[in-house]
Order: structure tokens, then sequence, then C-alpha cells
């Protein structure tokens, strides 16, 4: 069995067309995935902030000037509050 094995690793080794498609496919697949990957950590960030502005937001306008400072330092306390005003994503 690990002489057929060989003798295909051989022979696809031989054709530099079939693996250059290969490699280019496999390169190719990696990029896709990166790209998606970067794409939807800007999405979460950009989702992140436009609930944290929302939040600040309410904040300031029931008056609760301190909270909105502490929910910018305070990730525990930030949580808590988006899930208060059900901002939780």
């Amino acid at each position: 069995m690990s002489e057929e094995i060989d003798a295909l690793v051989d022979t696809f080794n031989k054709d530099r067309e079939w693996v250059n498609r290969v490699l280019t496919y496999e390169q190719e697949t990696e990029m896709r995935c990166r790209r998606a990957r970067e794409e939807a950590l800007e999405q979460g960030i950009e989702q992140g902030m436009d609930r944290l502005g929302t939040l600040i937001g309410r904040l300031i306008d029931a008056g609760r000037l301190d909270d909105a400072k502490r929910v910018s330092e305070d990730a525990a306390y930030r949580d808590k509050l988006l899930s208060e005003f059900r901002l939780q994503g």
C-alpha cells in the first residue's frame, strides 16, 4: 500500500500544473478565510462601539454621568448595564 502511495505522490509531484492548481486553491482559500475573519472582526468591533455609544447616550439622558464614566473603564459593570438597558448582543 505504501508503494502505491509513493507512486501516486511521485506522479502528482511531476505534474507541476496540478501541484500549482492545488497550491493556488489552498492559498486562495486561506486568503478568503483570512479576509472573512478580518471583516467579521471589524463588524464585531463596529457593533460593540455602537452598543457602547447607545448605552452611554442613554446613561447621559438619564442623568447617570457617573455610570457613563464607569462603563468606559469597568468591563463587568459595562456588561451589567448593557444587560439592564437590553443592549446585549
